[in-house]
C-alpha cells in the first residue's frame, strides 16, 4: 500500500470521500488535516474504493482513521482494514485506528468481532453545542459569558468582517505579531505554522473566517467549516486578551454572521488540558462526541 503525503492538490479527492460521511468527528475535514500536516506526517491512500488516512507524530508509531467508503460499503471497509493490518504486520508496526465514533466503533466490531480492544479517549472527544444558544446566551447558565460580552460592548466600538482576500494578508501579519512572544511552546508553534499556512491558502480551502476590529485594529478572529448538514466545526479561535470579552464576542459574532442556518457547532477536543477543559465546559456543551481508539487484542 502506497501512502501519499497530503497537499493542497489532494483537496478535491479527499473531500469527495469526506462529504459522503454524516460525521460529527472534527478530525475528518480537509482543512483540519491540512492545518496539522505541518507538525505531523499525514498521508493517504485509496484502496478497495476506500480512503485510508494515516497519521504519524514525530518519534511515534503511525495509526489510521477508520476507512471511508463513499457508499458506506461495509465489506470494502472490512477488507481494507484487513489489508492495512497485514501491511502493518509486514512492516513490524503495531496497528491501531484512532478517533472512532461510537457508530464506527460498533460497525468495526460487527465486521471484525473480538479483534480489537477499544479505549475511550475523553481527551480527544469533541464538544458539541447549540448554535442558537451560543448566539443568544440566555439564562443563568450563560450569565458569566453574557457579563464578559456586555463589558466588551460597553467599552469598545467594534466591527465584524468576514475573512476574504481583502483582509487575509492583514490577519496573517497581525497573527505573526501576536505570536512573536510565544515561540517557546512546541505545540503552539505547530498550531501557529498551521494557521498561517491555512490563511495563505484561504482561497483554496473550504473554511469561512471572521474578524473583530476595535478602532480599525484586528483583535480577534476565528475560522471553521461545515461537518455535515446541520453541524459546523470551529478549528481556530484567537483573541487579544487585553480586550476583556474579546473571545465571547468573536464566538457569538462568527456564529451569528456566518452560521445561523446550522444547528450545532463542534468546538473540538480539550486534549486533556485542564484549562481548556474548563473553558469548553463553561460554554455548556449539549454533549460530547465520544471518540475511541481501537487496538489489536493480544494474541496468545
Amino acid at each position: 500500500m502506497h501512502y501519499k503525503p497530503i497537499s493542497i492538490e489532494d483537496k478535491a479527492i479527499i473531500e469527495d470521500f469526506l462529504k459522503s460521511q454524516n460525521t460529527l468527528v472534527s478530525d475528518l475535514t480537509f482543512s483540519n488535516l491540512y492545518l496539522w500536516h505541518y507538525s505531523r506526517e499525514i498521508s493517504y491512500c485509496i484502496y478497495n474504493d476506500c480512503l485510508v488516512i494515516q497519521t504519524q507524530y514525530p518519534n511515534q508509531k503511525p495509526f489510521i482513521f477508520y476507512p471511508i467508503h463513499k457508499n458506506q460499503h461495509k465489506e470494502s471497509k472490512k477488507q481494507t482494514t484487513l489489508a492495512v493490518m497485514e501491511s502493518y504486520k509486514t512492516q513490524g508496526l503495531e496497528f491501531s485506528i484512532h478517533s472512532l465514533s461510537q457508530i464506527d466503533k460498533e460497525e468495526l466490531e460487527s465486521l471484525l468481532p473480538h479483534t480489537f480492544d477499544y479505549i475511550y479517549r475523553e481527551d480527544r472527544s469533541d464538544y458539541i453545542y447549540s448554535i442558537p444558544e451560543l448566539i443568544a446566551l440566555k439564562g443563568k447558565k450563560y450569565h458569566k459569558k453574557k457579563t464578559h460580552l456586555n463589558r466588551f460592548l460597553e467599552r469598545y466600538d467594534f466591527s465584524y468582517e468576514s475573512l476574504d482576500s481583502s483582509n487575509c494578508q492583514e490577519l496573517i501579519k497581525t497573527y505573526e505579531e501576536w505570536f512573536a512572544d510565544n515561540t517557546s511552546n512546541e505545540g503552539l508553534k505547530n498550531e501557529y505554522i498551521g494557521i498561517i499556512e491555512c490563511l495563505k491558502a484561504f482561497s483554496l480551502l473550504s473554511f469561512k473566517g471572521g474578524i473583530i476590529r476595535v478602532n480599525g485594529k484586528i483583535i480577534a478572529f476565528s475560522f471553521g467549516e461545515p461537518l455535515n448538514e446541520d453541524t459546523i466545526v470551529i478549528h481556530i479561535e484567537k483573541a487579544d486578551i487585553q480586550y476583556q470579552g474579546a473571545y465571547q464576542v468573536i464566538n457569538r459574532e462568527f456564529l451569528a454572521r456566518e452560521w445561523q442556518s446550522y444547528t450545532y457547532v463542534n468546538r473540538e477536543e480539550d486534549l486533556g488540558i485542564e484549562g481548556l477543559r474548563k473553558a469548553k465546559q463553561s460554554y455548556q456543551p449539549l454533549f460530547l462526541q465520544k471518540k475511541f481508539d481501537a487496538i489489536l487484542k493480544p494474541t496468545n
